[in-house]
């Protein structure tokens, strides 16, 4: 009995479909799969990619390669901080076509997208929850590598892009708080740059970068270069470090060992990141209709509205500048010491297990975690000043 010959795809005789053509005829005037391979430097792709390969052959066998998951939980929180990224920086490029950075036009011109810009208020409000929970994402990341241990050697890179990233979310958050330019945003912005000004060096270089500890014209424009173009910049230098790490020294649950979980093949992850794709959006979705971000008055600097405070993330050190006697830098110190504490201290119990064991690390930062709960609640109580 004869057979036919089977021609391979693409080869004469058979006719190629349209878009692998159209990748055949890309394929021949540029390195398409160097270019797909930037993915892998930003979680969607985290394998490396053999770049001289073509685009087709490096897909098959990308796809062909056995692949450690990590749109499951805990690992899931990295892949989480790309994708609250993404959708941070989709909204706020659609916000910053409307938007003027003056002290005149900065509440006009929000009012304007909330109101009169067709989908405006829910662009506002997507990036408005989507800020939220790109802020308990990252905290709750940080705590889940110091309670695993995942700074320990190989791993000191990965907890420090962590921190690197929790910071900068806050600074993110920070500096796009001011850009309403309602009163709640203004004197809440002024409430926390107070306390960050306090700092010894740490608030002098603030107000130098700012332009003042006070808010003017020159802060709001200011604070509107450093939200949408300075912090994007470092955040993506953050997650291209995160995932450079990954790839080198992979995922794993903690710092006793294992591989980071089952097994998969990037067609399945592929599936899996689509459906977690939709699941977050329709969350954030849910989130934007029910619980609207309100919008408050045009900012008055000559009017202190009562019980200001400022963001949530600062009441604890909010409340230490306010009680602990003596002038602001004293409380300023204690706080820039503690923040430093947070990258450091983790590592050299790591590097010196004698002098502070793990089980003690844990014991001190859990007692430093209640505590700042405590002032945190007591900074939102409204009979503090």
């Amino acid at each position: 009995m004869s057979t036919t010959p089977q021609v391979p795809h693409g080869a004469p005789g058979r006719r190629t479909p349209l878009r692998w053509a159209i990748v055949d005829w890309l394929e021949e005037r540029l390195n398409l799969t160097e270019i797909f391979s930037i993915v892998t430097n930003f979680g969607i792709v985290y394998t490396p990619v053999d770049t001289r390969k073509p685009l087709r052959a490096a897909m098959a066998e990308l796809g062909s390669t056995p692949i450690v998951s990590y749109a499951r939980w805990p690992q899931v929180l990295g892949l989480l901080t790309a994708l609250l990224f993404a959708l941070e920086a989709v909204t706020g490029v659609l916000l910053a076509f409307y938007y003027h950075p003056t002290s005149e036009g900065a509440y006009a011109s929000t009012a304007g997208i909330v109101r009169d810009v067709p989908l405006g208020w829910f662009v506002h409000q997507m990036h408005h929850w989507g800020a939220y929970l790109l802020i308990a994402v990252v905290v709750l990341r940080v705590l889940r590598f110091f309670w695993d241990r995942l700074y320990t050697a190989p791993r000191e890179m990965l907890w420090l892009t962590a921190v690197m990233l929790m910071w900068l979310v806050i600074q993110l958050d920070f500096t796009g708080r001011l850009l309403p330019y309602d009163v709640k945003s203004y004197w809440s912005a002024m409430r926390g740059l107070e306390i960050v000004c306090s700092q010894p060096v740490v608030g002098p270089f603030i107000s130098f970068v700012l332009g003042g500890h006070v808010i003017t014209e020159n802060v709001l424009l200011r604070c509107y270069v450093l939200h949408v173009v300075v912090l994007p910049l470092l955040y993506l230098a953050g997650l291209y470090l995160t995932f450079a790490s990954m790839r080198r020294i992979g995922l794993s649950v903690s710092a006793e060992g294992g591989d980071g979980g089952e097994r998969t093949t990037w067609r399945k992850h592929t599936i899996d990141f689509i459906i977690f794709q939709l699941l977050l959006f329709a969350g954030l979705v849910t989130l934007a209709t029910l619980l609207p971000f309100r919008f408050h008055g045009p900012a008055d600097p000559y009017s202190t509205p009562a019980g200001t405070r400022p963001p949530w993330y600062l009441l604890a050190a909010y409340v230490l500048v306010q009680y602990i006697p003596g002038p602001a830098w004293i409380a300023g110190t204690i706080l820039l010491l503690f923040g430093l504490a947070v990258p450091i201290v983790p590592l050299w119990s790591a590097a010196n297990p004698e002098r502070l064991g793990p089980a003690r690390l844990r014991q001190v930062a859990m007692a430093l975690f209640a505590a700042w709960f405590v002032l945190t609640v007591l900074g939102a109580v409204p009979g503090v000043r």
